[in-house]
């Protein structure tokens, strides 16, 4: 029962924060916190330390090669989404995210969620099996809250299937690799270029 609820934090996060306060921080404080409040416990102890083991030359830069090309499909798909300045400022300004705030906001997306991330969906709900699981697409899942904000359903089906893919291709390295470092390394790559193409293209 708690397996089945756990992926449901990012979700209660989302709609609380973003759709119900409309405060981006909120809803990261609200997600980071409920995963450290759940993963507190002697079982997650070795969740917390494979965030540092894992490293694997090869896999990981061909793992932060495939983070940054997130960014840079933003870019290239970004003139035929009609995501501008026009669009995101608006939007961005509405969630709290204007000035010093948006700054502050890409640089923790970047640097700080991935390691909440990786920790909770690879680590806590992971499993080593090559097949996709529906653990995939519940990741995937969250992020249509925050997306629908900002992006046509078209787009957003798309970027659903691209983040399902990815949460697969991040649980194949935590596995291959024993441990979240590689997985983490990419997803931060990812988050990285993603946050700083949005930050250019709001201005």
């Amino acid at each position: 029962m708690t397996r089945f609820l756990l992926p449901l934090i990012p979700y209660v996060a989302m709609l609380v924060g973003l759709h119900l306060l409309r405060s981006a921080w909120i809803s990261f404080v609200l997600y980071h916190g409920l995963i450290l409040a759940v993963m507190l416990g002697r079982d997650d102890r070795s969740h917390w330390r494979s965030l540092r083991s894992g490293w694997h030359p090869g896999l990981g830069l061909g793992a932060v090669v495939f983070g940054l090309a997130g960014g840079g499909l933003l870019y290239l798909l970004a003139p035929l989404a009609d995501v501008d300045a026009a669009l995101l400022a608006p939007a961005l300004d509405r969630l709290g995210l204007h000035g010093t705030s948006w700054r502050l906001f890409v640089a923790y997306h970047a640097l700080v969620n991935p390691w909440f991330e990786e920790v909770f969906w690879r680590g806590k709900l992971g499993c080593d099996t090559r097949r996709p699981v529906f653990t995939d697409a519940l990741f995937a899942g969250y992020h249509v809250l925050v997306l629908v904000l900002f992006l046509d359903w078209p787009w957003v089906v798309l970027s659903f299937a691209i983040l399902t893919a990815a949460g697969w291709l991040w649980r194949q390295l935590r596995a291959r690799c024993r441990g979240l470092l590689v997985p983490v390394v990419s997803h931060m790559a990812a988050d990285a270029s993603i946050m700083a193409v949005a930050y250019l293209l709001s201005r």
